[in-house]
């Protein structure tokens, strides 16, 4: 058997479970993530088409052990994945979960859950990622004070499958081959993916998504105003000490200057709108509304952008 995972699904897991445990996350904050694949069965391969992140472990310091568990509305969510994907042709081909920062493998409560997809789908797998594990290729060691092991073109994650349901909870598991497509090497895939995980860890927060986005657009919004305040004023300045024919070239500068601003922007707000396809399923029904009308006040400032200029070159 071999997986088959398009680089956006790739991306999907990476991104949710860095944003749950990251630099600038303490420690011992850092929380599982839990989610579903969609796809379909190609012979013996698995295709994945979708990756769904579902939801994050729930921090309690006081527990014996950790609260990972799925909610109502976590389940009715895998619900209704579960059938748009059936009237598209597919099904729910397994499922995946983060270890971050310790190693990757299958624990009882990992088998268990594999058992219960595997049974309903004899090819169901189980994918394992530790986002440390892809960032300093490492892999943990079994216990405290044994080396850790150095990789090489790791992708931070392992994909597993049980040997024998009718074993049940006793069932061993072995490793699972898998192709990540739209990466022409590792090596690519891995200086990419790494580079991504810092965006996510700047750009993608676990809480106050609504919030930080606006905070950016507004400021955002602030200096673009700004840049063209300090031009109005600049000019005024050039006008009144008789020095108008250094206008024009000021104009073509600071019209330069302000479209460079632009376009860095809007790179940023395409990664904002990207980073929505990594939102847990239940987040998005509240939060992409938001998140678009907070982006349509930047797009109103674009649309205004070359009136603003003419205004410019027109008054001086």
């Amino acid at each position: 058997m071999v997986v088959i995972i398009p680089k956006k699904e790739y991306l999907t897991f990476v991104a949710a479970a860095v944003r749950y445990a990251n630099a600038r996350i303490p420690k011992d904050d850092w929380l599982e993530v839990s989610g579903v694949f969609i796809g379909k069965n190609e012979g013996d391969n698995v295709r994945i088409t979708t990756t769904y992140p579902i939801m994050h472990q729930e921090l309690d310091k006081d527990a014996v052990i950790d609260q990972y568990k799925w909610s109502d509305e976590d389940y009715i969510a895998l619900s209704i994945i579960d059938d748009e994907a059936f009237s598209e042709g597919e099904f729910t081909v397994g499922w995946w979960h983060s270890h971050p920062g310790f190693k990757v493998m299958m624990s009882h409560i990992d088998i268990r859950t594999t058992l219960s997809y595997q049974q309903n789908n004899p090819l169901a797998i189980s994918l394992v990622f530790n986002p440390t594990r892809l960032i300093r290729q490492i892999e943990v060691a079994n216990k405290k004070g044994d080396p850790d092991k150095q990789l090489k073109n790791d992708p931070g994650f392992k994909i597993y499958r049980l040997d024998d349901t009718n074993q049940g909870l006793e069932a061993s598991y072995h490793t699972v081959e898998y192709i990540i497509e739209g990466y022409e090497s590792m090596e690519q895939l891995i200086t990419q993916t790494q580079k991504f995980i810092v965006d996510v860890t700047i750009f993608f927060p676990k809480d106050n998504v609504p919030q930080t986005y606006e905070k950016f657009v507004d400021d955002r919004i602030t200096q673009l105003n700004s840049i063209f305040l300090g031009t109005e004023e600049y000019l005024t300045t050039l006008t009144n000490r008789g020095e108008k024919q250094r206008i024009p070239e000021v104009l073509e500068n600071q019209s330069k200057e302000i479209r460079k601003f632009v376009a860095e922007t809007i790179i940023k707000i395409e990664n904002v709108k990207e980073f929505m396809n990594y939102l847990e399923y239940k987040e998005r029904e509240t939060i992409i509304p938001q998140i678009k009308t907070i982006i349509n006040k930047w797009d109103e400032q674009v649309a205004e952008l070359d009136k603003k200029i003419k205004q410019l070159k027109k008054k001086f």
